[in-house]
This record gives structure tokens, C-alpha cells and sequence, in this order.
């Protein structure tokens, strides 16, 4: 069975007795004193077991001392005895531990000298690491249910925990609270970063990792690699031992897929349910070297041998273009590198491969060409991943914890269709506020009050200078009709600025002012098609219906509404009525922001931004603009 690894040597108050004669303290084992090879006795209390698994050896009198992944322990050999006490029947000191020795492997037999010892050995030693008898019995219970999580690279997959044997092919660096370092098995996992050689005469082509890092990269080229960032405690280690071009093993290991979201990588936390050492430097040579090692061995020198060959095909097809464009210019020029001619011609590739990936979805949709939006370049980003909660992994005392934060700053671009907006009427898109003297700023706004749609009466009463400004929100759905349920809808907020540019108007009283109203709804219809329509009939039916139940009359369904005489015709009303209240728009494309805004907040546990206050998170709406090209004449409005 695996050894245990016996805790430290105490410091005995004056009760106790030296060491037995014949015994080694361990700390002078693991200070390395004792020689590697010697044949040890000790004693110490057991503070994590293995339930038995399969070994090629059969601890702890006459154990030897050895170095097995670069530290210091002992192994077992047929001389071997081993004697357990149990913990709760061990008397106090000076009474012997005789009657609690609990089993005995091996031909040695323990003297009344160390039963005398034990006790003072276990009720003076500080126990501050030695876990209590439930949490012990909880490790030990795991490790009988320890399954073979060897896997190898092309296998892996999100959320995924699992044993690697890799080869370092970037040495580790530092990055303040982490290290990162760059392996490989020299298998291909579609779901890598593709490094590409292109060309150069060095040992490879600059490439950047997720956290920006950029250097050479000297291969393995192809999705072969995998980034790996390893958290305290495991990033003194490995920033201490491991170097360029071992081969490691790694421990539970976590898969997850990177800040791009697209590249797979490893994530290695402290993990307090696995309290061994989980990145071990793997020696080659030898006939105890593991089998699966062997196997990625093989696999780098055939990954070396084809490499080989492609640099000198890449050689040769240089050498001839370089002579052939030598001729033609007649050495009189410095010729370009290939290389970076074919990177500029790749980019610009992709490039448009995404535009017309992006135009041919948007000629599906069929968007209101009458709305236009900056940044076209980027890429659609569907509503649901605006709105779904930001996630922030991070360790706290040695523990990783995953927090939702309240907001972040992030833009998007995006393809929807307007299916509410507020206020319900368009008279109150408009506000105004009292105007004060950090208005002749440019770059200041004024934190007096704004008036509002049930405050009309103090528009007329407020006889000094009115500020109005427009503030109005519209709710969104994603336009891609394949998605459904709550999270495809969400409202932006239309501030002034935005406002302004979005319909081309300036705020003003549209109570008082007809024609502005009248351009308003001009504008808004070309945004949002039959809505307004829409929302005024829900209103009308609305009134319609707390008017009948004030009045104590039955529903229009009911039979005592229908007149016999005439159902075809009531019929068709009603069928009429319904088809007026479907929604007809197009979709169209936009900016959406993200940030937050300090909201007033009496509790205190949920008070994240001071006392008093809370973030919350806004949506606001940018960069978007309904073009003149086109008017439409509204029909005019029913009573």
C-alpha cells in the first residue's frame, strides 16, 4: 500500500522523554541529514492514509530513506515493521501505551521503552495539522474511491478534471499571484489555439496568448499545446522546479475553456480534498519509466521527424522565391519577407470572411436598412449573452470562489426589434429640469430635479429657465427567431445625447408642440413599426374592461353579449380586432452598453457600493441612428 507521511518531530514539556534509542527524528530526515539509502526507525502520528491500491512493493522499523519526486521519504522493504496505536486509547503520560497497540505488521517486536514513549509522543505534539477522526475517516473514504483520471490531451473537455503526462514547451513565468506555462502530449485537440509557423528563419512566429503575453513560439506548431495556470500553492513549485522542455505529470487538473472562450486550457487551484502534490517532475530513463510516458515520447520524435522535413520543404520554397524575385527586380530592391505578405493577406482573408458571414445573416434577417449603426466591424452578439450574469472566478484564503459581479463596462453590437417602450406615451419621452449654472459646461450635467408626466401642472407654475431634455426607455428582442424565452428580451436605456442622435431632434415641450410630436412619431415609426398602434389599442382595452367591471357587466365573450341576429358579423369584428394587435417590424442592428448605477440601498448586506448604496446594472443605447432617406405618412389617428 502507498506510504504515509508521518508528521514532524514535537517539542515535549518536561514530562516527556527523550527519543528512544535507536530512532531517527524526522526532521532531520527532512532537512536531509540522514543519508538517502539508510535504513531508519520512527515514530509520529499518522495524518493521512490510502486505503490500499495496487503497488509494485509489498513502514516503521527499518524503512529506508529516499528521494522520490525530488523529496525526501521512506519506502518499505521485506525487513520492514510497522506498529499502529490507536489515537483514542492511548493513556497519558507516564502510563504505558501497551494495551492500545492496534495491530503490528512485520518480525520486529516493540519494547516497554516505546510503549512508555507514545504517550508523551501523542498528548504533547502539537496537533494543529493533524485533521480530527470524521475528517480523517472523509480522506480516507476518497481514496478508496480514487479512479485511473488519465487522459490524454485530445480527450480532454470542459469542466473536466483529470491526470496529464505533458511536455513543458513554454517555461513557466510569473504572473504576480499566478504562474502560467504552455504543455503538450503531441496529440491535437481541435478546441487549442493554432499556432502557425510563418516562415521565419528563427524558431517561430509571434503569437500572444490570452493574458497578452507575446514572445516567440518555438512549437509545437498546430493545435497541439495547451496553456496551464497553476495558483498558489502550485505556482512557487512550479516557478521553483520546473523548467523548458521536462516532461511533468499533473494532478486533477481543471479544463475549462479560456477568456476568449473559444481555446481550451488547464486551471490548477488549491484543492484542499486533495492534499497531495499534484505536479511532478517525470524522469525517462530507467525501466520504472511509465508506459504512458514512453508513448508521448514517441510521439514528440515523430511530431520532430515531420517538422524536420516541413522547415525544409518551407526552406526550399523560400530560397526559390527569393532568387526568382531577385532576378526579376535585378538586385536593385529589398524584397519583402513572404511571410509577413502572407500574414497580411490571411488577416485581410478573415477579415472579410467574417463581414460576409455577418452580411449574408443580416440579409436573412432582412434589417431595416432605415437604422443605421457604428462599428459594423464587430462582430453580433446574441441578446442572451448580453444579459446573462458576469461570472469572476478568483481564490479567497487559498480557496477558489466564483462571484457574480453587479455590472461591467462592455459594449456590443447587436441585431433586434423594438417590442415595448417607456413612457406609454410618446408626450413624455421629453422631461425637463430646472436650468443651473453648470450648464454653460460642456462636459457637465446637472443634477437638479426633472420634471415628469404627472407633474404637467408644474411646468406652468415654474416661471424660471427650463432645461428639456429627452429620457426614454425601449425594450429589445434578439432577432433571430430560433430563440426563445425570457432571456431574449431586455430594456436599454435612451438618454439625451443618445436620443438626439438616434431621431435627430432636440427635446422641447411636446405637449405644447404639435410639430415636433408629429416629427417624433415620423421617426419612431421607421424604429419600431406598428407599436405605438399596438399599445394604444391594449390601453383602450384596458380602460375598456375597468370600465365593465366598474359597471358590473359581463365579459364580451359571454353569451349575454352576442347577438344572434347578427354572429358572423360580431365574428369577424373581433377576428379584425385581433389581427390589428400582431406586431409588424423589422429588426434592426445596434449599439448596446453595459454599465452601472449607484441606486439607494437601506441594507447594509446589500450595500456593494458604500454605505447606503448599490450597484445596479443599466443597459444604455448608442452609436444607433434612424436615417432620413424616406419619409412615410402616418395614417391619421382614430378617436
Amino acid at each position: 500500500m502507498a506510504p504515509y507521511q508521518p508528521s514532524s518531530s514535537a517539542k515535549f514539556t518536561s514530562v516527556s522523554r527523550d527519543l528512544p534509542s535507536g530512532y531517527t527524528r524526522i526532521d532531520n530526515i527532512l532537512a536531509e541529514t540522514v543519508p538517502v539509502g539508510r535504513l531508519v526507525n520512527v515514530m509520529g502520528l499518522v495524518k493521512d492514509y490510502q486505503v490500499p491500491i495496487p503497488t509494485n512493493g509489498s513502514l516503521i522499523h527499518s524503512a529506508k530513506v529516499q528521494s522520490y519526486r525530488e523529496r525526501v521519504s521512506l519506502i518499505t522493504n521485506k525487513s520492514t515493521s510497522l506498529h499502529i496505536y490507536s489515537a483514542t486509547d492511548i493513556p497519558r503520560p507516564p502510563e504505558s501505551a501497551k494495551d492500545a497497540l492496534q495491530s503490528s505488521f512485520g518480525t520486529r517486536k516493540l519494547g516497554e521503552k516505546e510503549h512508555e514513549y507514545v504517550p508523551c509522543l501523542y498528548h504533547f505534539i502539537n496537533k494543529d495539522g493533524i485533521p480530527d477522526a470524521t475528517t480523517f475517516q472523509k480522506y480516507v473514504d476518497q481514496s478508496g474511491h480514487a479512479k485511473d483520471k488519465f487522459c490524454k490531451l485530445d480527450n480532454i473537455a470542459d469542466s473536466k478534471f483529470c491526470d496529464v503526462i505533458v511536455n513543458v514547451v513554454r517555461a513557466p513565468y510569473d504572473e504576480m499571484d499566478k504562474t502560467t506555462l504552455w504543455v503538450s502530449d503531441y496529440t491535437k485537440n481541435d478546441s487549442f489555439h493554432n499556432f502557425s509557423w510563418d516562415g521565419a528563419k528563427q524558431s517561430g512566429g509571434h503569437n500572444e496568448d490570452s493574458y497578452g503575453a507575446s514572445s516567440k513560439w518555438a512549437g509545437p506548431f498546430g493545435k497541439l499545446s495547451m496553456q496551464v495556470t497553476c495558483f498558489e500553492p502550485h505556482a512557487s513549485q512550479v516557478k521553483s522546479e520546473v523548467q523548458l522542455g521536462q516532461w511533468i505529470r499533473i494532478r486533477n487538473l481543471r479544463i475549462k475553456f479560456g477568456n476568449n472562450a473559444l481555446n481550451l486550457e488547464g486551471v490548477l487551484h488549491e484543492d484542499h480534498n486533495f492534499s497531495r502534490r499534484q505536479v511532478d517532475i517525470l524522469e525517462w530513463d530507467g525501466d520504472n519509466c511509465d508506459a504512458r510516458l514512453k508513448e508521448a515520447i514517441r510521439r514528440k520524435l515523430e511530431y520532430e521527424k515531420l517538422k524536420k522535413k516541413q522547415l525544409k520543404s518551407f526552406a526550399e520554397n523560400e530560397s526559390k522565391g527569393d532568387h526568382g524575385a531577385k532576378r526579376k527586380a535585378g538586385g536593385n530592391e529589398d524584397q519583402k519577407l513572404n511571410s509577413k505578405k502572407r500574414r497580411n493577406h490571411k488577416r485581410e482573408a478573415d477579415r472579410k470572411k467574417v463581414e460576409e458571414q455577418d452580411r449574408q445573416a443580416e440579409e436573412r434577417l432582412g434589417l431595416n436598412e432605415l437604422i443605421r449603426c457604428e462599428s459594423k466591424e464587430q462582430p453580433v452578439t446574441p441578446v442572451p449573452s448580453i444579459v446573462e450574469p458576469i461570472l469572476y472566478e478568483t481564490t479567497v484564503e487559498g480557496q477558489e470562489v466564483t462571484v457574480t459581479l453587479p455590472f461591467a463596462c462592455v459594449k456590443y453590437r447587436s441585431n433586434v426589434r423594438v417590442v415595448g417602450f417607456h413612457p406609454h406615451k410618446l408626450e413624455s419621452f421629453a422631461t425637463w429640469r430646472k436650468s443651473t449654472e453648470s450648464d454653460v459646461l460642456s462636459d457637465c450635467s446637472s443634477d437638479s430635479d426633472s420634471g415628469s408626466d404627472s407633474d404637467h401642472d408644474s411646468v406652468i407654475r415654474y416661471s424660471g429657465k427650463k432645461i428639456w431634455e429627452w429620457q426614454f426607455a425601449l425594450q429589445l428582442e434578439d432577432a433571430n427567431p430560433k430563440l426563445k424565452g425570457e432571456k431574449v428580451r431586455f430594456w436599454v436605456v435612451v438618454d439625451n445625447i443618445e436620443a438626439q442622435q438616434l431621431i435627430g431632434l432636440d427635446a422641447c415641450n411636446l405637449r405644447e408642440d404639435p410639430g415636433v410630436l408629429h416629427a417624433l412619431r415620423e421617426q419612431l415609426f421607421k424604429l419600431w413599426g406598428n407599436l405605438e398602434e399596438i399599445k394604444l389599442q391594449e390601453q383602450k382595452r384596458q380602460i375598456a374592461n375597468q370600465r365593465r367591471v366598474a359597471a358590473k357587466q359581463p365579459p364580451p365573450s359571454s353569451p349575454a353579449n352576442v347577438d344572434n341576429e347578427h354572429p358572423r358579423e360580431i365574428s369577424g369584428a373581433r377576428n379584425k380586432d385581433q389581427n390589428n394587435t400582431k406586431l409588424s417590424n423589422k429588426p434592426f442592428s445596434c449599439c448596446i452598453r453595459q454599465y452601472g448605477v449607484r441606486m439607494r440601498e437601506p441594507d447594509p448586506d446589500k450595500a456593494n457600493a458604500g454605505e447606503g448604496s448599490r450597484w445596479t446594472r443599466v443597459f444604455g443605447l448608442f452609436g444607433t441612428r434612424i436615417c432620413n432617406e424616406r419619409s412615410r405618412s402616418l395614417p391619421a389617428e382614430s378617436d
